[in-house]
């Protein structure tokens, strides 16, 4: 693969002036938040059957609800965003898009229409790009190499801890806001179950935007510029030709993170929907059996294989973390498919649980490579180009095939069905790009080690 020659690298500290426990504070904050936003834009998840049944929609138009209205402005607005990561107060950034999103979240729940619904999502997006750009760039500076896989895990883990809580909680709630007769909110008045529900869920992001006053910005590390040119970031030009030299790392790397993210938005979105349908199961206890599965499960394979990633890089296995992504797409294969035609509620359940945990790998672990090949400069945008790309495919697909598939193959009579045909397809895609990623990722690792710190 060609490389770019870099500038000669400055002397970056040695360690991240911050204390032990504090560092540890920043990745929870951070987790914290990142699990806001999944609870945020995940909760309608648990409220297709109310809301179809409100605004007589069809699972294709549910699909493009919990896709493409997401990810409209998310995507146009990541870049920039990601820019302004690059080269402003980070934690600024972060905090503003809090509340942004947590207004937008609530304002879902003043939708009355189809279109008002849409609108509402898509402004979510809006302040959901603030978030990951410039929270992977912080902890970027406040880890070291070894450090970072796990620091990234824990942050990554966040949808699996985000999902778990709206189905532990939210299946709950919401099947009492059904049962009520009539729902009247201060502020709001009358409002329908779902309604009700964005604005439960959207309420406390307020006042976590006020805790980011707590999070310091760190010194950035890791440029490649000399000071007085690194604080102006690198042109586009610089960025370009820095991409198009390790374009065949980017390339594999992004289709095979986009297959494995298409499949996991797929399953997060649809899972409750195929338990009530295929197995006949009850919302409230699918929901809490499901979130405690996401939530336990989801979160200890993403911290296992961070560790796991950080004893493999000490003991000079370079590229652990893209071996370990490689790994865990090939056990997904034939859980992946299993879980959703195998007719026992408790034995699809066990599959589910078994594809969760391996689905927990990827998360951290795909970011933290990035990390690794790109400096300081372009840490905010590498990862805006990898949500622009795999999460605007992934989101908007994942959802949205799972409708269409569902619609248009099976009638609408068999989401096992078409969560099984997605599988089958998505994770051996994964397995196939991350394999051919691999060569091209130890060649980048080589190229940064000219001007990143080790």
């Amino acid at each position: 693969m060609a490389t770019v020659t870099a500038p000669p690298a400055t002397a970056a500290p040695a360690s991240v002036p911050a204390g032990g426990f504090y560092r540890w504070y920043v990745v929870g904050f951070l987790t914290l938040a990142s699990t806001v936003s999944i609870i945020d834009r995940q909760i309608l998840a648990l409220m297709i059957g109310p809301v179809k049944r409100d605004l007589q929609v069809s699972d294709t138009m549910m699909g493009l609800l919990g896709g493409l209205a997401f990810t409209l402005f998310y995507t146009a607005l990541t870049l920039p965003m990601a820019w302004l990561a690059d080269r402003t107060n980070r934690r600024r950034i972060i905090g503003l898009g809090i509340f942004f999103w947590s207004l937008a979240t609530m304002a879902c729940g003043m939708a009355g229409r189809f279109s008002h619904l849409f609108i509402a999502r898509a402004t979510v997006g809006i302040g959901e790009a603030a978030l990951a750009p410039a929270a992977i760039s912080m902890l970027s500076d406040y880890f070291d190499r070894h450090r970072l896989p796990l620091a990234i895990a824990i942050f990554g883990a966040a949808p699996f801890i985000g999902v778990g809580l709206a189905n532990l909680l939210g299946g709950m709630v919401i099947a009492k806001l059904e049962a009520m007769p009539e729902i009247v909110l201060p502020l709001f008045g009358t409002m329908r179950s779902w309604q009700a529900m964005f604005v439960i869920v959207g309420a406390p992001g307020v006042l976590l935007a006020i805790v980011t006053l707590t999070v310091r910005e760190p010194k950035r590390i890791g440029r490649m510029a000399q000071e007085a040119a690194a604080a102006k970031g690198m042109t586009l030009r610089e960025a370009a030709t820095f991409f198009a030299g390790r374009r065949r790392f980017l390339t594999y790397h992004f289709i095979g993170f986009t297959a494995l993210a298409m499949q996991g938005w797929a399953i997060f979105y649809w899972v409750i929907e195929f338990f009530l349908r295929d197995h006949d199961a009850e919302r409230a206890t699918v929901g809490f059996t499901f979130g405690l599965i996401a939530l336990v499960i989801g979160t200890a394979g993403g911290v296992f294989a961070g560790q796991l990633s950080a004893r493999m890089m000490q003991a000079g296995r370079p590229d652990a973390t893209l071996r370990l992504v490689l790994a865990s797409s090939i056990a997904l294969i034939p859980v992946g498919v299993a879980a959703f035609l195998v007719p026992s509620y408790a034995l699809a359940m066990a599959l589910v649980g078994v594809a969760i945990f391996f689905m927990g790998w990827p998360n951290g672990l795909g970011t933290a490579a990035l990390q690794f090949i790109v400096p300081n400069e372009l840490r905010g945008q590498v990862m805006a180009l990898y949500y622009v790309v795999v999460n605007f495919l992934s989101y908007t697909l994942g959802p949205l095939l799972g409708g269409l598939i569902s619609d248009q193959v099976f009638g609408g009579q068999s989401l096992g069905s078409t969560l099984a045909l997605m599988a089958a397809v998505n994770y051996p895609v994964a397995a196939f790009c991350i394999w051919r990623c691999l060569a091209h990722f130890r060649t980048a690792l080589t190229a940064a080690e000219a001007w990143q710190a080790d």
